[in-house]
């Protein structure tokens, strides 16, 4: 993917910005998010699954 960017400067010439369109910035910003989805659902892959039935019951057994 291409990224046209633009940069701001200081009066010295050193860059301290870089600019980028917004539909540029969505791409990015939806790739980034996926990525972090997926590791997170990488992290959970093995926990153990329960229906709200069991999960309610293990709240309260925890709670009391």
């Amino acid at each position: 993917m291409e990224i046209k960017k633009s940069y701001i400067t200081d009066e010295s010439g050193t860059i301290k910005n870089v600019v980028i369109d917004l539909n540029t910035f969505r791409k990015i910003e939806d790739l980034i998010l996926d990525q972090g989805l997926a590791k997170s659902m990488d992290e959970v892959q093995d926990d153990v699954e329960y229906d709200i039935e069991e999960a309610k019951i293990l709240l309260k057994q925890h709670e009391g």
